[in-house]
């Protein structure tokens, strides 16, 4: 249940990174270079990579990595340890916008895809590391099974 949740919460991710306000891009402009303006852009535009915010494609790259092994990871034990870092790198990506550059170049909707990715890397990380259903435990007041008999020699 874990690998869906997070298969989902990555789908959803990708899903608003389509949106057209999930990019931020300032622009300077006046005489002076201290008007600006401000552009959103989807996070798969490659525009955004000459305007030196390069970190939402990126994201969106990954996240699309992320998704596929994350089928793949349904199956393969192998791709559940890869998976758990792709995603925090992903989310960590998500979330350099405004760090590098300021809370100016990240929007609500960027906000809410990575808090998306933590959420997928959350739960891929409880799908590697949660816990085994082990036998069912006895009801209370039930008897106890006899003991198996000692080996014959």
């Amino acid at each position: 249940m874990k690998r869906f949740l997070s298969i989902l919460c990555a789908a959803g991710a990708l899903a608003l990174m389509i949106f057209t306000k999930g990019a931020v891009l300032i622009m300077t402009t006046g005489p002076n270079m201290n008007q600006f303006i401000s552009e959103h852009y989807s996070y798969f535009n490659p525009i955004t990579l000459s305007n030196e915010n390069f970190p939402p494609l990126i994201t969106a790259i990954l996240t699309c990595l992320a998704l596929i092994l994350g089928f793949v990871a349904i199956k393969s034990k192998a791709c559940r340890i890869i998976l758990v870092p792709l995603t925090l790198v992903t989310f960590v990506v998500s979330v350099l916008p405004p760090f590098l550059y300021g809370l100016r170049w990240y929007s609500l909707l960027g906000a809410a895809i990575s808090l998306l990715l933590l959420l997928s890397a959350v739960f891929a990380l409880l799908a590697l590391f949660g816990k085994k259903k082990g036998p069912a435990a006895p009801a209370p007041g039930a008897v106890p099974p006899p003991p198996p008999p000692p080996p014959q020699q």
